[in-house]
Protein backbone atom coordinates (compact mmCIF):
# COMPACT_ATOMS: atom_id res chain seq x y z
CA UNK A 1 0.00 0.00 0.00
CA UNK A 2 1.04 3.44 -0.61
CA UNK A 3 0.53 6.61 1.69
CA UNK A 4 0.38 10.25 0.66
CA UNK A 5 -0.10 13.12 3.32
CA UNK A 6 0.15 16.78 3.90
CA UNK A 7 -1.01 19.95 4.30
CA UNK A 8 -2.62 22.12 1.55
CA UNK A 9 -3.61 25.78 1.50
CA UNK A 10 -5.67 27.34 -1.04
CA UNK A 11 -3.97 25.63 -3.84
CA UNK A 12 -3.18 22.61 -6.07
CA UNK A 13 -0.72 19.42 -5.09
CA UNK A 14 -0.33 16.59 -7.31
CA UNK A 15 0.85 12.84 -5.76
CA UNK A 16 2.25 10.98 -8.23
CA UNK A 17 2.57 6.91 -8.18
CA UNK A 18 3.54 4.32 -10.67
CA UNK A 19 0.90 1.32 -11.34
CA UNK A 20 2.71 -2.19 -12.34
CA UNK A 21 2.33 -3.86 -15.65
CA UNK A 22 -1.18 -5.83 -14.93
CA UNK A 23 -2.49 -4.27 -12.12
CA UNK A 24 -6.17 -5.46 -12.07
CA UNK A 25 -7.97 -3.35 -9.14
CA UNK A 26 -6.74 0.19 -8.10
CA UNK A 27 -8.76 1.52 -4.46
CA UNK A 28 -7.95 4.91 -3.14
CA UNK A 29 -9.33 6.05 0.14
CA UNK A 30 -8.64 9.63 1.06
CA UNK A 31 -9.59 11.79 3.83
CA UNK A 32 -9.11 15.27 4.76
CA UNK A 33 -8.04 14.15 8.85
CA UNK A 34 -9.78 17.10 9.82
CA UNK A 35 -13.25 18.45 9.30
CA UNK A 36 -13.19 20.61 6.07
CA UNK A 37 -13.46 20.12 1.83
CA UNK A 38 -10.28 18.82 -0.60
CA UNK A 39 -11.49 18.14 -4.16
CA UNK A 40 -9.20 15.11 -5.74
CA UNK A 41 -9.26 13.85 -9.59
CA UNK A 42 -7.12 10.72 -10.32
CA UNK A 43 -5.58 10.52 -13.55
CA UNK A 44 -4.37 7.62 -15.56
CA UNK A 45 -0.66 7.11 -17.43
CA UNK A 46 -2.42 8.39 -20.47
CA UNK A 47 -3.73 11.41 -18.57
CA UNK A 48 -7.28 10.25 -18.61
CA UNK A 49 -10.02 10.97 -15.87
CA UNK A 50 -10.15 7.92 -13.93
CA UNK A 51 -11.93 9.48 -10.72
CA UNK A 52 -13.07 12.60 -8.87
CA UNK A 53 -14.16 12.59 -5.61
CA UNK A 54 -14.29 15.31 -2.62
CA UNK A 55 -12.85 14.24 0.58
CA UNK A 56 -14.30 15.15 3.71
CA UNK A 57 -13.18 14.09 7.87
CA UNK A 58 -14.76 10.56 6.74
CA UNK A 59 -12.73 8.56 5.05
CA UNK A 60 -14.24 7.98 1.33
CA UNK A 61 -12.86 5.30 -1.32
CA UNK A 62 -12.72 4.44 -4.68
CA UNK A 63 -12.16 1.72 -6.27
CA UNK A 64 -11.68 0.97 -10.04
CA UNK A 65 -11.02 -2.15 -12.52
CA UNK A 66 -11.02 -3.27 -15.81
CA UNK A 67 -14.87 -3.91 -15.91
CA UNK A 68 -16.06 -1.92 -12.93
CA UNK A 69 -15.90 1.19 -10.70
CA UNK A 70 -17.24 2.23 -7.55
CA UNK A 71 -19.20 5.67 -7.12
CA UNK A 72 -16.96 8.57 -8.43
CA UNK A 73 -14.56 6.08 -10.52
CA UNK A 74 -14.76 5.25 -14.57
CA UNK A 75 -14.21 1.74 -15.34
CA UNK A 76 -11.32 0.91 -18.43
CA UNK A 77 -8.20 -0.11 -19.05
CA UNK A 78 -5.75 0.45 -16.33
CA UNK A 79 -2.36 1.36 -18.15
CA UNK A 80 0.96 0.91 -16.79
CA UNK A 81 3.09 3.82 -15.76
CA UNK A 82 2.89 6.74 -13.96
CA UNK A 83 -0.44 8.03 -12.63
CA UNK A 84 -1.54 11.40 -10.96
CA UNK A 85 -3.70 12.57 -8.19
CA UNK A 86 -4.65 16.06 -8.37
CA UNK A 87 -5.77 17.56 -5.03
CA UNK A 88 -7.54 20.89 -4.93
CA UNK A 89 -8.06 23.18 -1.56
CA UNK A 90 -10.39 25.90 -3.30
CA UNK A 91 -11.26 28.08 0.28
CA UNK A 92 -9.43 30.68 1.05
CA UNK A 93 -8.79 32.57 -2.30
CA UNK A 94 -8.89 36.82 -1.50
CA UNK A 95 -9.00 35.91 2.32
CA UNK A 96 -7.36 34.26 5.45
CA UNK A 97 -6.87 30.48 3.76
CA UNK A 98 -7.57 27.38 5.64
CA UNK A 99 -4.87 25.27 5.34
CA UNK A 100 -6.53 21.24 4.93
CA UNK A 101 -4.45 18.18 6.07
CA UNK A 102 -4.66 15.17 3.87
CA UNK A 103 -4.09 11.51 3.81
CA UNK A 104 -4.10 9.18 0.71
CA UNK A 105 -3.62 5.06 0.78
CA UNK A 106 -3.49 3.79 -2.83
CA UNK A 107 -4.01 -0.52 -2.77
CA UNK A 108 -2.76 -2.10 -6.66
CA UNK A 109 -3.70 -5.77 -6.74
CA UNK A 110 -2.43 -8.00 -9.57
CA UNK A 111 -4.29 -9.06 -11.99
CA UNK A 112 -6.10 -12.19 -11.56
CA UNK A 113 -9.09 -14.04 -13.46
CA UNK A 114 -11.99 -12.36 -11.18
CA UNK A 115 -12.38 -9.04 -9.74
CA UNK A 116 -11.37 -8.42 -6.29
CA UNK A 117 -13.83 -9.04 -3.22
CA UNK A 118 -12.87 -4.95 -2.66
CA UNK A 119 -14.15 -4.32 -6.37
CA UNK A 120 -17.31 -6.33 -5.61
CA UNK A 121 -18.46 -5.22 -2.39
CA UNK A 122 -17.77 -1.06 -3.85
CA UNK A 123 -19.74 -1.73 -7.29
CA UNK A 124 -23.00 0.44 -7.16
CA UNK A 125 -25.59 -1.28 -6.31
CA UNK A 126 -28.57 0.00 -8.15
CA UNK A 127 -28.59 -0.07 -12.63
CA UNK A 128 -26.71 2.93 -13.70
CA UNK A 129 -26.03 4.18 -17.40
CA UNK A 130 -22.64 5.98 -18.15
CA UNK A 131 -22.49 9.51 -17.90
CA UNK A 132 -18.89 11.34 -18.23
CA UNK A 133 -15.53 9.11 -20.04
CA UNK A 134 -12.58 8.67 -19.39
CA UNK A 135 -11.87 12.18 -21.88
CA UNK A 136 -13.72 13.50 -19.51
CA UNK A 137 -16.89 14.18 -21.74
CA UNK A 138 -20.55 13.70 -21.20
CA UNK A 139 -21.82 10.95 -23.23
CA UNK A 140 -25.44 10.55 -21.82
CA UNK A 141 -27.84 10.47 -24.09
CA UNK A 142 -30.15 14.08 -23.87
CA UNK A 143 -32.26 13.22 -26.48
CA UNK A 144 -33.53 9.55 -25.34
CA UNK A 145 -37.26 10.29 -24.71
CA UNK A 146 -38.42 8.29 -21.39
CA UNK A 147 -42.31 9.86 -21.70
CA UNK A 148 -43.88 11.43 -24.88
CA UNK A 149 -46.66 13.67 -23.44
CA UNK A 150 -46.11 17.22 -23.35
CA UNK A 151 -47.25 18.62 -20.05
CA UNK A 152 -45.46 19.63 -16.86
CA UNK A 153 -42.73 17.28 -15.59
CA UNK A 154 -41.88 17.90 -11.83
CA UNK A 155 -38.16 17.90 -10.96
CA UNK A 156 -35.44 18.94 -8.24
CA UNK A 157 -32.19 21.05 -10.11
CA UNK A 158 -29.52 20.95 -7.56
CA UNK A 159 -28.99 18.06 -5.11
CA UNK A 160 -25.69 16.29 -3.46
CA UNK A 161 -24.94 12.63 -2.63
CA UNK A 162 -21.69 10.84 -1.00
CA UNK A 163 -19.94 11.61 -4.31
CA UNK A 164 -19.21 14.90 -2.75
CA UNK A 165 -20.46 16.58 0.89
CA UNK A 166 -24.24 15.54 0.35
CA UNK A 167 -25.12 12.42 3.17
CA UNK A 168 -26.78 10.25 0.84
CA UNK A 169 -25.57 7.50 -1.03
CA UNK A 170 -26.45 6.84 -4.68
CA UNK A 171 -28.77 4.35 -4.18
CA UNK A 172 -30.16 6.13 -1.31
CA UNK A 173 -30.84 8.92 -2.92
CA UNK A 174 -32.32 6.99 -5.99
CA UNK A 175 -34.53 5.93 -3.67
CA UNK A 176 -36.01 8.83 -2.39
CA UNK A 177 -36.27 10.08 -5.25
CA UNK A 178 -38.27 8.24 -6.85
CA UNK A 179 -40.39 7.85 -3.57
CA UNK A 180 -40.51 11.77 -3.92
CA UNK A 181 -42.34 10.86 -7.05
CA UNK A 182 -40.30 13.56 -9.38
CA UNK A 183 -39.98 13.30 -12.89
CA UNK A 184 -36.62 14.62 -13.57
CA UNK A 185 -33.52 15.42 -11.20
CA UNK A 186 -30.47 16.83 -11.70
CA UNK A 187 -27.53 15.66 -9.75
CA UNK A 188 -24.71 18.89 -8.99
CA UNK A 189 -22.24 17.87 -6.90
CA UNK A 190 -19.59 20.17 -6.22
CA UNK A 191 -16.62 20.45 -9.10
CA UNK A 192 -17.68 16.88 -9.81
CA UNK A 193 -19.93 15.07 -12.75
CA UNK A 194 -21.37 11.71 -11.86
CA UNK A 195 -19.13 9.05 -14.30
CA UNK A 196 -22.32 6.70 -13.59
CA UNK A 197 -26.01 7.91 -13.03
CA UNK A 198 -29.05 5.75 -11.84
CA UNK A 199 -31.21 4.66 -14.38
CA UNK A 200 -34.86 5.10 -12.83
CA UNK A 201 -37.70 3.80 -14.27
CA UNK A 202 -39.32 6.40 -13.14
CA UNK A 203 -37.27 9.40 -12.74
CA UNK A 204 -35.02 10.86 -15.40
CA UNK A 205 -31.54 11.54 -13.35
CA UNK A 206 -29.73 14.05 -15.49
CA UNK A 207 -25.97 14.95 -15.29
CA UNK A 208 -25.10 18.79 -13.93
CA UNK A 209 -22.54 20.10 -11.77
CA UNK A 210 -22.34 22.56 -9.53
CA UNK A 211 -18.85 25.25 -10.35
CA UNK A 212 -18.15 26.00 -6.51
CA UNK A 213 -16.03 28.66 -5.96
CA UNK A 214 -15.31 31.37 -3.24
CA UNK A 215 -17.41 33.94 -5.52
CA UNK A 216 -20.42 31.85 -5.39
CA UNK A 217 -21.66 28.98 -6.72
CA UNK A 218 -23.83 27.99 -10.15
CA UNK A 219 -25.26 24.83 -11.79
CA UNK A 220 -24.29 23.79 -15.29
CA UNK A 221 -27.16 21.76 -16.26
CA UNK A 222 -26.79 19.41 -18.95
CA UNK A 223 -23.02 19.75 -19.30
CA UNK A 224 -21.10 18.79 -22.83
CA UNK A 225 -18.12 17.69 -20.44
CA UNK A 226 -16.91 17.88 -16.88
CA UNK A 227 -14.23 20.22 -15.60
CA UNK A 228 -10.72 19.80 -16.63
CA UNK A 229 -8.86 19.76 -13.58
CA UNK A 230 -5.69 18.33 -14.16
CA UNK A 231 -3.06 21.43 -13.98
CA UNK A 232 -6.46 23.87 -14.08
CA UNK A 233 -6.51 27.31 -13.13
CA UNK A 234 -7.94 27.11 -9.60
CA UNK A 235 -9.18 30.52 -9.60
CA UNK A 236 -12.46 31.60 -8.72
CA UNK A 237 -12.59 33.35 -12.05
CA UNK A 238 -11.07 31.02 -14.08
CA UNK A 239 -13.52 27.91 -12.78
CA UNK A 240 -15.99 30.10 -13.38
CA UNK A 241 -15.06 30.64 -16.85
CA UNK A 242 -14.71 27.47 -17.63
CA UNK A 243 -17.47 26.13 -16.15
CA UNK A 244 -19.57 28.90 -18.47
CA UNK A 245 -17.41 27.02 -21.18
CA UNK A 246 -18.87 23.39 -20.88
CA UNK A 247 -22.66 24.22 -21.90
CA UNK A 248 -25.86 23.64 -20.08
CA UNK A 249 -28.51 25.85 -18.89
CA UNK A 250 -26.63 28.21 -16.92
CA UNK A 251 -28.05 28.96 -13.08
CA UNK A 252 -26.54 30.92 -10.31
CA UNK A 253 -27.31 29.60 -6.99
CA UNK A 254 -28.49 30.72 -4.01
CA UNK A 255 -27.75 33.99 -4.62
CA UNK A 256 -28.50 36.31 -1.76
CA UNK A 257 -27.59 33.37 0.95
CA UNK A 258 -24.27 34.37 2.58
CA UNK A 259 -21.78 33.08 2.95
CA UNK A 260 -22.47 31.33 -0.43
CA UNK A 261 -24.08 34.10 -2.23
CA UNK A 262 -22.61 34.89 -5.62
CA UNK A 263 -20.65 38.07 -5.79
CA UNK A 264 -18.81 37.78 -9.41
CA UNK A 265 -19.02 40.98 -10.70
CA UNK A 266 -17.84 40.27 -13.71
CA UNK A 267 -20.15 37.64 -14.47
CA UNK A 268 -22.24 38.10 -17.82
CA UNK A 269 -25.86 37.79 -17.33
CA UNK A 270 -25.90 37.15 -21.20
CA UNK A 271 -24.54 33.89 -20.16
CA UNK A 272 -26.91 33.46 -17.40
CA UNK A 273 -30.49 31.29 -17.88
CA UNK A 274 -31.83 30.87 -14.52
CA UNK A 275 -31.33 31.90 -11.34
CA UNK A 276 -32.22 29.85 -8.02
CA UNK A 277 -34.71 31.55 -6.51
CA UNK A 278 -35.26 29.85 -3.25
CA UNK A 279 -32.49 26.92 -2.28
CA UNK A 280 -33.64 24.54 0.78
CA UNK A 281 -36.48 26.26 2.17
CA UNK A 282 -35.58 24.39 5.73
CA UNK A 283 -32.14 26.27 6.03
CA UNK A 284 -32.71 28.71 8.76
CA UNK A 285 -31.78 32.12 6.17
CA UNK A 286 -33.36 31.15 3.15
CA UNK A 287 -36.77 32.72 4.08
CA UNK A 288 -34.90 35.60 3.87
CA UNK A 289 -32.34 35.14 1.04
CA UNK A 290 -35.61 34.03 -0.81
CA UNK A 291 -37.23 37.97 -0.87
CA UNK A 292 -33.88 39.03 -1.45
CA UNK A 293 -33.21 37.03 -4.50
CA UNK A 294 -37.08 37.85 -5.35
CA UNK A 295 -35.94 41.51 -5.37
CA UNK A 296 -32.98 40.51 -8.05
CA UNK A 297 -35.20 39.11 -10.22
CA UNK A 298 -37.13 42.27 -10.69
CA UNK A 299 -34.25 44.15 -11.29
CA UNK A 300 -32.88 41.63 -13.38
CA UNK A 301 -36.09 42.17 -15.92
CA UNK A 302 -36.34 46.07 -15.39
CA UNK A 303 -32.78 45.49 -17.37
CA UNK A 304 -34.06 44.01 -19.55
CA UNK A 305 -32.60 40.53 -18.66
CA UNK A 306 -34.82 37.80 -19.38
CA UNK A 307 -33.48 35.42 -16.53
CA UNK A 308 -35.45 32.99 -15.10
CA UNK A 309 -36.60 31.77 -11.76
CA UNK A 310 -36.13 27.95 -10.35
CA UNK A 311 -36.08 26.40 -7.57
CA UNK A 312 -33.56 23.63 -5.78
CA UNK A 313 -33.44 21.73 -2.82
CA UNK A 314 -29.56 21.62 -2.23
CA UNK A 315 -30.21 18.63 0.09
CA UNK A 316 -27.14 17.16 1.38
CA UNK A 317 -29.26 15.48 4.10
CA UNK A 318 -30.46 11.93 4.98
CA UNK A 319 -34.62 11.97 5.29
CA UNK A 320 -34.52 11.54 8.90
CA UNK A 321 -32.13 14.24 9.60
CA UNK A 322 -33.10 18.06 10.29
CA UNK A 323 -30.80 21.15 9.24
CA UNK A 324 -30.29 23.59 12.58
CA UNK A 325 -33.60 24.42 14.32
CA UNK A 326 -35.12 23.34 11.15
CA UNK A 327 -38.52 21.11 12.08
CA UNK A 328 -39.11 19.31 8.57
CA UNK A 329 -36.55 17.85 6.36
CA UNK A 330 -34.46 18.99 3.92
CA UNK A 331 -35.38 16.43 0.92
CA UNK A 332 -34.95 16.02 -2.76
CA UNK A 333 -38.01 18.00 -4.22
CA UNK A 334 -38.17 21.01 -2.10
CA UNK A 335 -38.90 22.74 -3.63
CA UNK A 336 -40.07 21.66 -7.15
CA UNK A 337 -39.28 22.97 -10.21
CA UNK A 338 -41.82 22.50 -12.87
CA UNK A 339 -40.73 22.27 -16.39
CA UNK A 340 -43.16 22.09 -19.68
CA UNK A 341 -41.67 20.41 -22.21
CA UNK A 342 -42.80 18.06 -25.06
CA UNK A 343 -41.70 14.73 -23.81
CA UNK A 344 -39.63 13.61 -20.64
CA UNK A 345 -36.11 14.40 -22.17
CA UNK A 346 -32.83 15.54 -21.28
CA UNK A 347 -33.31 17.83 -24.55
CA UNK A 348 -37.25 18.86 -23.79
CA UNK A 349 -35.83 19.52 -19.88
CA UNK A 350 -33.34 21.92 -20.67
CA UNK A 351 -35.04 24.09 -23.74
CA UNK A 352 -37.81 24.63 -21.08
CA UNK A 353 -35.23 26.28 -18.70
CA UNK A 354 -33.99 27.96 -20.91
CA UNK A 355 -37.04 29.15 -22.72
CA UNK A 356 -38.80 29.66 -19.11
CA UNK A 357 -41.30 27.59 -19.54
CA UNK A 358 -41.20 26.79 -15.59
CA UNK A 359 -43.00 27.91 -12.01
CA UNK A 360 -41.44 26.21 -8.85
CA UNK A 361 -43.39 25.89 -5.60
CA UNK A 362 -42.86 24.40 -2.39
CA UNK A 363 -46.13 21.80 -1.71
CA UNK A 364 -49.31 23.77 -2.71
CA UNK A 365 -49.98 21.38 -5.29
CA UNK A 366 -50.39 24.78 -7.78
CA UNK A 367 -52.23 24.30 -11.37
CA UNK A 368 -51.49 27.30 -13.34
CA UNK A 369 -53.07 27.98 -17.20
CA UNK A 370 -53.04 31.24 -19.16
CA UNK A 371 -55.38 31.62 -21.68
CA UNK A 372 -56.31 28.17 -21.35
CA UNK A 373 -53.35 26.83 -22.31
CA UNK A 374 -52.33 28.42 -25.10
CA UNK A 375 -49.35 30.90 -23.22
CA UNK A 376 -46.81 29.62 -21.16
CA UNK A 377 -44.45 31.19 -18.96
CA UNK A 378 -41.61 32.86 -20.50
CA UNK A 379 -43.40 33.99 -23.90
CA UNK A 380 -43.70 36.67 -25.60
CA UNK A 381 -47.23 38.09 -25.43
CA UNK A 382 -46.59 41.54 -26.60
CA UNK A 383 -49.70 43.60 -25.85
CA UNK A 384 -52.23 40.83 -25.45
CA UNK A 385 -54.61 40.19 -23.14
CA UNK A 386 -54.08 37.53 -20.59
CA UNK A 387 -56.21 35.33 -18.46
CA UNK A 388 -54.72 33.01 -15.54
CA UNK A 389 -56.32 30.43 -13.83
CA UNK A 390 -54.74 29.18 -10.65
CA UNK A 391 -55.63 26.31 -7.94
CA UNK A 392 -53.87 24.90 -5.42
CA UNK A 393 -54.31 21.04 -4.50
CA UNK A 394 -53.76 21.39 -0.98
CA UNK A 395 -56.37 22.61 1.31
CA UNK A 396 -54.34 22.51 4.85
CA UNK A 397 -53.09 26.37 4.64
CA UNK A 398 -54.91 29.06 2.77
CA UNK A 399 -52.99 30.57 0.18
CA UNK A 400 -52.60 33.75 -2.63
CA UNK A 401 -51.54 35.23 -5.47
CA UNK A 402 -49.47 38.60 -6.23
CA UNK A 403 -49.47 40.02 -9.51
CA UNK A 404 -46.25 41.35 -9.86
CA UNK A 405 -45.59 43.67 -12.73
CA UNK A 406 -42.29 45.52 -13.81
CA UNK A 407 -40.95 44.85 -10.30
CA UNK A 408 -44.34 46.28 -8.26
CA UNK A 409 -47.01 44.52 -6.58
CA UNK A 410 -50.18 45.86 -8.48
CA UNK A 411 -52.54 43.04 -6.76
CA UNK A 412 -53.36 40.33 -4.54
CA UNK A 413 -55.92 37.55 -4.88
CA UNK A 414 -57.04 34.74 -2.25
CA UNK A 415 -57.06 31.90 -4.08
CA UNK A 416 -60.07 29.74 -2.99
CA UNK A 417 -60.87 25.72 -2.66
CA UNK A 418 -62.57 26.12 -6.05
CA UNK A 419 -59.33 28.33 -8.27
CA UNK A 420 -59.20 31.67 -8.49
CA UNK A 421 -59.33 33.50 -12.32
CA UNK A 422 -58.11 37.13 -13.41
CA UNK A 423 -57.14 39.04 -16.11
CA UNK A 424 -54.64 41.36 -17.10
CA UNK A 425 -53.45 43.97 -19.94
CA UNK A 426 -49.91 43.72 -21.30
CA UNK A 427 -50.13 46.82 -23.09
CA UNK A 428 -49.99 48.60 -19.66
CA UNK A 429 -46.43 46.43 -18.51
CA UNK A 430 -42.99 45.32 -19.46
CA UNK A 431 -43.44 41.83 -18.23
CA UNK A 432 -45.64 40.44 -15.25
CA UNK A 433 -45.04 37.27 -13.13
CA UNK A 434 -47.04 35.87 -10.38
CA UNK A 435 -46.04 35.17 -6.73
CA UNK A 436 -47.30 32.25 -4.72
CA UNK A 437 -47.53 32.98 -0.73
CA UNK A 438 -49.40 31.64 2.29
CA UNK A 439 -51.98 33.31 4.11
CA UNK A 440 -55.13 35.05 4.60
CA UNK A 441 -55.78 38.22 2.99
CA UNK A 442 -59.34 38.81 5.03
CA UNK A 443 -56.67 38.55 8.31
CA UNK A 444 -53.76 39.64 6.91
CA UNK A 445 -52.21 43.39 7.04
CA UNK A 446 -51.94 45.36 4.28
CA UNK A 447 -48.15 45.36 4.46
CA UNK A 448 -48.11 41.81 5.45
CA UNK A 449 -46.22 39.72 2.90
CA UNK A 450 -47.33 36.06 3.82
CA UNK A 451 -44.80 33.15 3.46
CA UNK A 452 -43.05 32.14 0.29
CA UNK A 453 -44.40 29.52 -1.65
CA UNK A 454 -43.90 29.68 -5.15
CA UNK A 455 -43.26 31.71 -8.48
CA UNK A 456 -45.05 31.36 -11.94
CA UNK A 457 -42.30 33.38 -14.28
CA UNK A 458 -43.01 36.43 -16.49
CA UNK A 459 -44.01 36.66 -19.67
CA UNK A 460 -43.21 39.67 -21.02
CA UNK A 461 -43.82 42.44 -24.22
CA UNK A 462 -41.14 42.08 -26.09
CA UNK A 463 -41.96 45.12 -28.24
CA UNK A 464 -40.53 46.88 -25.32
CA UNK A 465 -36.82 48.52 -26.18
CA UNK A 466 -34.98 47.20 -23.06
CA UNK A 467 -35.20 43.33 -24.08
CA UNK A 468 -33.72 44.50 -27.21
CA UNK A 469 -30.77 46.39 -25.09
CA UNK A 470 -30.52 44.98 -21.83
CA UNK A 471 -29.37 48.46 -19.84
CA UNK A 472 -26.60 46.39 -17.56
CA UNK A 473 -24.41 43.55 -18.52
CA UNK A 474 -22.86 42.40 -15.75
CA UNK A 475 -23.97 41.54 -12.04
CA UNK A 476 -22.09 44.27 -10.51
CA UNK A 477 -23.58 46.35 -12.73
CA UNK A 478 -26.87 45.08 -11.47
CA UNK A 479 -26.00 45.56 -8.03
CA UNK A 480 -24.95 48.67 -8.46
CA UNK A 481 -28.55 49.70 -10.09
CA UNK A 482 -29.90 47.87 -7.10
CA UNK A 483 -28.28 50.05 -4.56
CA UNK A 484 -28.64 53.56 -6.72
CA UNK A 485 -32.51 52.52 -6.83
CA UNK A 486 -32.44 51.66 -2.60
CA UNK A 487 -32.73 48.34 -3.20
Amino acid sequence: MLTFSGELAFGHQVERFVVPVGTQNISLTGTTVKQGFLYTYLYDAKQQLRAAILWVKPEKQVVISQDMASLGGIAGELPAGEWELHIYNLEGEGRNHKPMQYQADIELDAATDEPSEQALASAIAVPTIASLNAANQIEFDYAKIKSPESRWYRGDLHAHTVLSDGHNTLEAATEIIERQQLDFMFLTEHNICHPALPDSQRTLILPGVEVTTDKGHFNVHGPVAGLAMRNADYRSEALIHQGLAIAGNISINHPMMKPWHWHYADMPLASVDTMELCCDPTWSTSPASTESALDVLSAMWNCGHRIYAVGGSDSHLEPHERNPKATEPSIYGDPSTFVFSHGLSGEGILAGLRQGHVYLERRCGLAVSINNGSVLPGQDVGESELNYQLAVADKSSPYFAELVADGEVIARCQISPEGVEFGIEMKHHNWVRIDIRRGDLSIMAADEKGEFEGVINPVFNGLQAVFAQPSVATWGELMETMEKNGN
